[in-house]
């Protein structure tokens, strides 16, 4: 263990390149051998090691900036060994003690940072907080609907356009489908609340049942934030469950600088938030937090057969009565180490330090006569090139195409392209320390000539 341990901490100091440049056949032959008969010892483990390593995309390079994660803190790195020493799940105080006193810790202070009373769980991810919000939601409409199910009622949710497909997922795994997901118009990028109020009276009088708003603090392309203040009250007055998706915004709630981007999600019926993005926390940390202590309880009714895992003395603290699932990571141990090494201060600084060199790009690009500025909000900078005389929309789409493409296979950087206003454009996102003030000037530099090189 010490061999690979060090090992692998000698890969972290590493200054290795954005990727390997090897297509997934060269990629798959250096990985092998996948599975042997015979024992490979601690001889094998290392060369599957350093085979992984050469391979695998170098997340904390300053040119990965096509995600909203990059490397793990290294608290965080041994807090997810820590988990894996004790190898323990979270679905019993019993087994998990400490674990459990930790996640019941780290719920408690991200709900003081939001100003919610200190309920939630951690979950698989984003998308499963998002989930997480749906079922409560229905269990908030249709109390005891998570035993008798929906019966017949036709249940509508409301989301903005520019909302995150896990929405599409949660209503689908939920078994309303996507039809009764209704897309409520933006206003550059944020929800219009006079059309979400609009859509929640028309299907009212069609005679369908609204049970949840979702509004989203950083929006997946062009990072905005819906007016949680004013989505809390139309979902308040029409006696509809909020449910804030603030899973990438969410870190917002460390800095002293930027948290006015959150007014009004205090007012919410629920949360969801990612520590694996901003916050560097490793794969994956998040939490859903609700108001209300008795609505998990509730929506995971069923946890109530489970006599088997919960008849310790101590099963009023199990957290597998409020989670969906049994067997799960503890993960919350990644939050902890990493806030107690950094402070609140240092992570809202690693914030601060991300949305700063966002906000350099955008200003460099407004100047810059072959680029144009979309669209800038939060750490999500979309650009586009400065259109030639005559180029159609097409052109301009192949041209932030190739560019993208050019850059990601010559290892300059790696960023992703996504339609915006009908148009492709690339969308540059910060979010881990490495991408400073020289990183996004050098990708600018990489980008213009990436479109010089593919225009020859």
């Amino acid at each position: 263990m010490q061999q690979i341990l060090l090992k692998i901490m000698q890969d972290f100091q590493a200054n290795a390149p954005l990727h390997s440049g090897l297509n997934y056949d060269e990629i798959k032959s250096r990985l092998e051998p996948f599975t042997v008969d015979e024992p490979g010892g601690i001889e094998g483990v290392t060369e599957a090691i350093d085979a992984y390593l050469e391979t695998s995309v170098h997340t904390g390079h300053p040119g990965f900036l096509r995600a909203f994660w990059g490397a793990s803190e290294p608290a965080s790195i041994v807090a997810s060994l820590l988990s894996d020493v004790r190898n323990t799940t979270m679905h019993s105080f019993a087994v998990a003690p400490s674990a459990t006193i930790i996640e019941t810790e780290m719920i408690k202070a991200i709900s003081n940072l939001a100003g919610f009373p200190g309920h939630g769980i951690f979950t698989t991810g984003g998308s499963n907080s998002n989930e997480m919000g749906f079922l409560c939601a229905r269990e908030d409409a249709l109390p005891g609907s998570s035993k008798t199910g929906i019966n017949g009622f036709h249940l509508r949710a409301f989301a903005s356009s520019e909302a995150h497909y896990s929405v599409d997922a949660a209503a689908n795994m939920m078994g309303i489908g996507t039809d009764a997901l209704i897309r409520v118009p933006c206003i550059n990028g944020k929800m219009n609340p006079e059309a979400l109020d609009e859509a929640i009276l028309k299907e009212k009088q069609n005679g369908n049942l609204p049970f949840i708003v979702l509004s989203t603090a950083g929006t997946t392309v062009r990072g905005c934030f819906d007016d949680l203040e004013a989505i809390s009250e139309i979902a308040q007055r029409h006696g509809i469950w909020h449910h804030v998706d603030a899973a990438w915004g969410g870190a917002a709630l460390f800095s002293k600088k930027h948290i006015g981007l959150l007014k009004g999600i205090e007012k919410a019926d629920s949360f969801a938030f990612d520590a694996h993005k901003m916050i560097g926390s490793s794969m994956v940390c998040s939490a859903f937090l609700v108001h209300d202590d008795s609505i998990l309880p509730r929506t995971m009714a069923h946890t109530k057969q489970g006599d088997y895992l919960f008849d310790d003395p101590n099963r009023e603290l199990s957290l597998g009565r409020i989670s969906p699932q049994c067997g799960r990571r503890a993960d919350a141990l990644k939050l902890w180490l990493s806030w107690i090494e950094l402070g609140k201060k240092g992570l809202g600084e690693r914030v601060d330090s991300c949305i700063g060199v966002s906000e350099h790009l955008s200003n460099l690009v407004k100047k810059h006569p072959k680029l144009t500025l979309i669209s800038y909000s939060f750490s999500n900078v979309c650009i586009r090139f400065t259109p030639s005389p005559n180029e159609t929309i097409e052109q301009g789409n192949h041209r932030v195409r190739m560019a993208r493409n050019y850059l990601e296979d010559h290892a300059k950087s790696m960023v992703l392209d996504s339609i915006l206003d009908n148009q492709l454009v690339i969308r540059f996102t910060a979010s881990h320390p490495n991408v400073n003030k020289d990183a996004v000037e050098k990708f600018l530099a990489d980008l213009v000539d990436a479109d010089e090189k593919i225009s020859l």
